[in-house]
């Protein structure tokens, strides 16, 4: 055994730390890009790269900000209401995102929603600039509500189904059909419009009606015609404003109701389709209607059953330089004290530079069960291949197991990892490990991270058994986005831990505690940087025979990198690593400098 395995020792907090902030990395690289081509004016380019990461991002509420505002960008109102829908589920008090929201409905000609956001905000808020402006928008609002209504009244009895509408309404009562009292002959567009309807044309019918749609607007029989041409023509959205505009005036209307929740059945609104639908049965419409009806809910729910198995990945090869690949002393000339003599060192227990070229990839397995519980499985692997210093050659692999379960703004994660890691081919550690994380969001800008983790670590080889440890570690970190549209990230955590002494450790038992802290800024649509700063401070328990002292050591750590976007899913990193360690006993003082740049390909 060589002194220099004493040096080899696990600081899990700031590898945890570490994998934390890369993924943190990731998700905020994809939105300080897609902020940067909003502030271009190419939201059609955001909106496409946003939609592609859609199914692993939806829900987070930077990514549904940022969708929002793409979506409506390229007139994608009704996914941009959406988006903003789930943001405030998550934070009802984001009043941005509801006046964002209020503005949308306006966009779609949905002025009630608009108003009822408007409201929502002044009932709500105690910031004079936000109340002022919430009531400005309200104003606007209201007074195109009042010209709306001072048209011609029409008869809330008129509910009659157009012919070509589903079997499903035929056996529920509705009031008699009345002509309307229109300043429009509004007769022939709509017997034009029914034909083409039995035609099979809806698409040509809802061009009809929709030239019509100002002056037959508030007309029941009119906008519910116009819903359901809308709805068979594909365009869900447009059905649902004209089928508002029914229900306004008749909320009882069973055939609005399940035509509004076939629409927001097609626009993936589940929750509100459900809504509609149990609407419809407290009606009591006839048995055949219910089961109909019945049928549709059970629809829903089983949409609503565990996802598919999803895979996700990386692989990424990296060539770089290290200035001290065994974490090793630069002098070779160490004074024992226990002895009152110098010895020189073996050249493997000094320090060694070398270029080096790394592979690394990950596979996971992701299984959603549903909107609150998830499950993944992955396998890391790592290898490091030294020119210079081909003793130090290492790799390594894990199996990590988890399960991710969310509720309001928490969020708990459970994971399980088991690793084995191999020096100069050899077997050289075991570790199992557990870990409990725990996340909360505060508002859209700030989260708060804890984390609980035991490590097992377990040396086979019996010259280096006596490095047998069990680690326990508790972390806290406080991330908050900034900038203009959030483009950067940045946060803060502290950390303490505990290793023990299983096989008589020269240095003993360990206690350490530390913080760090970085961040992540946008500067361009492909280019993000990156940096960390920490420093860790190490007490062990026991004296030193050998050198007559107790052991403390400082470690200071720094980052600095680039995150750049080659393509939709390929980055290029290039990433300057130093570190400082400054012990009371010589032996364990050193510094390291790495260097390197790192091609990734991810798949999501």
């Amino acid at each position: 055994m060589t002194l220099k395995s004493v040096t080899v020792k696990v600081i899990g907090a700031l590898l945890l730390a570490a994998v934390c902030g890369l993924a943190e990395a990731d998700d905020q690289a994809l939105l300080s890009r897609a902020q940067a081509l909003l502030e271009n004016g190419q939201a059609q380019e955001a909106y496409s790269l946003l939609q592609s990461y859609e199914e692993t991002m939806i829900g987070n509420a930077q990514y549904d900000r940022a969708f929002a505002e793409a979506a409506a960008g390229v007139g994608a109102y009704n996914e941009a209401s959406l988006a903003l829908e789930r943001v405030l589920q998550l934070d009802a008090g984001a009043l941005s995102a509801r006046m964002e929201l209020a503005r949308i409905y306006r966009s779609m000609d949905n002025d009630e929603q608009a108003k009822y956001q408007l409201e929502k905000i002044s009932s709500s808020t105690s910031s004079t600039s936000v109340l002022q402006e919430s009531r400005n928008e309200l104003q606007l609002v209201e007074e195109k509500l009042s010209k709306r209504r001072k048209r011609p009244a029409f008869d809330p009895q008129i509910a009659k189904r157009p012919a070509t509408a589903p079997e499903v309404v035929a056996a529920i009562p509705v009031g008699p059909s009345i002509p309307p009292q229109v300043a429009v002959d509004l007769g022939p567009v709509m017997a034009k419009a029914r034909q083409l309807l039995n035609d099979g044309q809806p698409l040509a019918a809802y061009d009809t009606l929709a030239q019509l749609e100002f002056e037959g607007s508030g007309n029941v029989e009119f906008d519910y015609l116009l819903g359901v041409a809308a709805l068979d023509a594909g365009k869900p959205d447009r059905a649902t404003l004209a089928l508002e505009r029914v229900l306004a005036v008749d909320p009882n209307f069973a055939g609005a109701r399940i035509d509004m929740g076939r629409a927001y059945t097609m626009l993936g609104n589940t929750i509100q389709a459900k809504e509609e639908f149990n609407a419809v049965l407290k009606l009591n419409p006839p048995d055949n209607a219910r089961q109909k009806v019945e049928r549709f809910i059970a629809e829903i729910e089983q949409r609503n059953q565990p996802e598919k198995a999803r895979w996700s990945g990386f692989f990424a090869f990296t060539l770089g330089r290290d200035s001290n690949v065994n974490s090793a002393t630069r002098n070779s000339e160490q004074f024992i004290a226990g002895f009152n003599a110098s010895v020189i060192l073996d050249r493997d227990s000094t320090e060694t530079a070398s270029n080096y070229l790394g592979v690394a990839g990950k596979i996971q397995f992701n299984y959603r069960l549903n909107e609150k519980v998830s499950f993944y499985a992955g396998l890391d692997s790592e290898l490091q291949r030294n020119f210079q210093a081909s003793q130090f050659d290492r790799s390594a692999a894990a199996v990590r197991l988890g399960a991710i379960t969310s509720f309001a703004k928490h969020e708990l994660e459970f994971s399980v990892v088991a690793g084995k890691s191999f020096l100069e081919q050899h077997a050289y550690r075991d570790l199992a490990g557990l870990a409990v994380q725990w996340r909360y969001n505060l508002n859209d800008q700030n989260q708060l991270q804890a984390v609980v983790q035991h490590n097992r670590l377990r040396y086979p080889e019996a010259e280096t058994r006596v490095f047998d440890t069990d680690q326990n570690i508790l972390g806290l970190n406080w991330l908050r986005s900034f900038g203009e549209n959030n483009r950067g990230i940045g946060f803060i955590g502290t950390f303490i831990g505990a290793e023990s002494d299983i096989h008589g450790n020269e240095s003993g038992a360990k206690r350490f505690y530390g913080i760090r802290g970085g961040g992540q800024y946008g500067l361009t649509a492909n280019a993000a940087l990156y940096g960390t700063l920490g420093v860790t401070f190490a007490d062990y328990d026991r004296l030193s025979i050998v050198h007559l002292k107790t052991r403390a050591d400082r470690r200071y750590d720094m980052v600095l990198g680039l995150n750049y976007q080659l393509w939709s899913n390929w980055s290029l990193r290039p990433q300057l690593s130093l570190t400082h360690q400054d012990s009371n006993i010589g032996l364990y003082d050193f510094d390291r400098n790495e260097i390197f740049v790192t091609l990734r390909r991810d798949w999501r």
